[in-house]
Formats: structure tokens, C-alpha cells, sequence
């Protein structure tokens, strides 16, 4: 156990949910890891998962049995986020550690350790390519690293607080960065300039993405609303709401028309990107949801929750 989970302690090793009825797009629930799941992320070929743990732990999946393939060890703390590369072939994970771990998923083994992160690192990310991944921190800043040798190639200033989130455009071009701020911020990556800032209505944004053509941004945060902006202007074209309490995480589907997201309210909610609908609403967890995605073929959703859980569902 690390220095911080001494500190604060862990959950109970018996930990007693409420019952809830399961969705029935319900496909799998995966089990495994010993405290709070907070990140979740499909490979590329959508046939594996990557988590990331209050435990300490990243863990590797198998999708189509729920197996688990390889649980990797190294992080002094609770593991905040992981990333999946776009060919597959290296995951990532950040920590309240400080640090930022590239590791070979077929082995299960960590390749690099990448240190530069004054405090807790909320994000990580790959570029397209692979060959480049964001990470950003409470300590306010945005760091870009070498995948294959992990050596830092670059810190990026602007933020005035914590940051929570960075991804990336899907040109490569940009990365868009969000936190305990009333704007998001979008940059530069050749110059590292901050370029724009946008106005989202809350004081603190968990989420960021961009769409798969880079024409919007889904954003969510606090006041529990998912918004949708226009990349270019910052104006928000939708407004979600549906969500009881602070939403979470959010992505789009692989064809931008649908967008998924979790909150503190225990739910997983489908939206139309185009009309702003709710689709569905999936109940199972039993405690708040932190991170969601959905696979590379678009029929299906992950979810990570406090419950311990990871969940697998249908996309209705």
C-alpha cells in the first residue's frame, strides 16, 4: 500500500451495496479490482480493456469473456487515469503519485516511468499517431512526452487552477484542457500557445472531447449538464440535461452522432449529438460513475464506477 492510501485509508473489504435493478442492455459486469475503478479505456480493436484503480493497480481485460489478462503494479497510489494507444501496442496511466507509467500491455510490464508532475496527475492521452502523450496535473500544467522513450518534450502553461482533463483533436493538431475553471481551454501543440478559451457556465469541468471530425467539443462538469460546443467559436449548440449530480466523464461514439456520459448520480446516459435527446438512461452501478467510453465499433459502452464495477452495455 502507498504512502497516501496509509494516510486515508482504504474502503471497507466488505463493501455493501444497495440493490439495483440491472439495466437490461446490461451485457457484463467485470470484477476485480479491490477498491474505486476510476478510469476505463477500449483498445483500439475494441477486443480489450484497460482500468485504472483507487487499488493502485492497472488492469488489462479481455472483453468478450471478462477475463482479466494482466493486473500491473508500480504506482505508490491510487491509479486516476489510463489511455490505450492507437495501435494498440503500449497503454498509459496517470497517479495521485505524481508520475505518468507507459507499459507494454502484452507483458504487462511498465516501460517507462515519466516524472515531471508536481502533484496528481488527472489525465493522460496519446496522440493519433502514438507518438506523443499528454498528461496534466493539479499542479495547473499540460505535459507532452515521448512515447518511445518517455523522455518530456514540452510543458504547457495557461491554467490558473487544477487542471482534470486534456485531449486531443483528432488532426493532432490541438489538445483541448479543462478544470476548476469557468472556460476550457484549447492549444497549440506545434507552439504550445494557448489559442482559445471558452466560456462552459460552471466553475469546474471534469470532461473534455472532441468529436471524430473536430467540428464540436462535449464538455461536463459540476452543475451536472453535458454541452455541446461549436470547436470553433465556443458556442454551445446543446445544452444535456438529465444527469442528478455532477457529471463525470464523456465521449462521442466513433461517428459523432451520440455521445455518452456518467455522473455522481450512479447513471450512464445515451444522447443524440444532433438534437440534444436523451436516448437512454442505464442503471446498475450502485455508487457515483467516473469514466466511460465506447468500443471502436460503436455498439457498446463501458463504465467504471466507486462500486468497484466495470460494466459493459449495449448502445441502444
Amino acid at each position: 500500500m502507498g504512502f497516501l492510501s496509509k494516510l486515508f485509508g482504504k474502503k471497507e473489504v466488505e463493501l455493501k451495496r444497495p440493490q439495483v435493478r440491472e439495466d437490461e442492455n446490461l451485457i457484463r459486469t467485470l470484477e476485480g479490482h479491490q477498491d474505486r475503478v476510476l478510469g476505463v479505456r477500449f483498445s483500439p480493436d475494441g477486443k480489450k480493456l484497460v482500468s485504472g484503480s483507487f487499488d493502485e493497480k492497472v488492469m488489462l481485460w479481455d472483453v468478450a469473456t471478462g477475463a482479466p489478462l494482466h493486473t500491473m503494479s508500480g504506482h505508490d497510489t491510487w491509479v486516476e487515469c489510463v489511455d490505450y494507444s492507437p495501435n494498440g501496442d503500449r497503454v498509459a496511466s496517470g497517479s495521485t503519485d505524481s508520475t505518468v507509467r507507459i507499459w507494454d500491455p502484452a507483458p504487462g510490464k511498465c516501460v517507462h516511468l515519466c516524472k515531471g508532475h508536481d502533484t496528481a496527475v488527472r489525465m493522460v492521452a496519446f496522440s493519433p499517431d502514438g507518438k506523443t502523450l499528454a498528461s496534466c496535473s493539479r499542479d495547473t500544467l499540460i505535459k507532452l512526452w515521448d512515447v518511445e522513450t518517455g523522455r518530456e518534450l514540452k510543458t504547457l502553461s495557461g491554467h490558473i487552477s487544477y487542471i482534470e482533463c486534456v485531449a486531443w483533436s483528432n488532426d493532432g493538431k490541438r489538445l483541448v484542457s479543462c478544470g476548476e475553471e469557468t472556460v476550457i481551454r484549447i492549444w497549440d501543440v506545434a507552439s504550445g500557445k494557448n489559442t482559445a478559451s471558452y466560456a462552459t457556465g460552471d466553475s469546474l469541468s471534469h470532461t473534455a472531447c472532441f468529436s471524430p471530425d473536430d467540428s464540436l467539443i462535449a464538455l461536463c462538469g459540476r452543475d451536472a449538464k453535458v454541452k455541446i460546443l461549436d470547436a470553433a467559436s465556443g458556442e454551445i449548440k446543446h445544452t444535456l440535461e438529465g444527469h442528478d449530480d455532477g457529471a463525470r466523464s464523456v465521449c462521442f461514439s466513433p461517428d459523432g452522432t451520440k455521445a455518452a456520459s456518467v455522473a455522481n448520480d450512479e447513471k450512464v446516459i445515451l444522447w443524440d449529438v444532433v438534437t440534444g435527446r436523451l436516448i437512454h438512461t442505464y442503471r446498475g452501478h450502485v455508487l457515483e460513475v467516473q469514466s466511460v467510453d465506447i468500443s471502436p465499433d460503436g455498439t457498446t459502452i463501458v463504465s467504471s464506477s466507486d462500486d468497484r464495477k466495470i460494466k459493459l452495455w449495449k448502445l441502444v
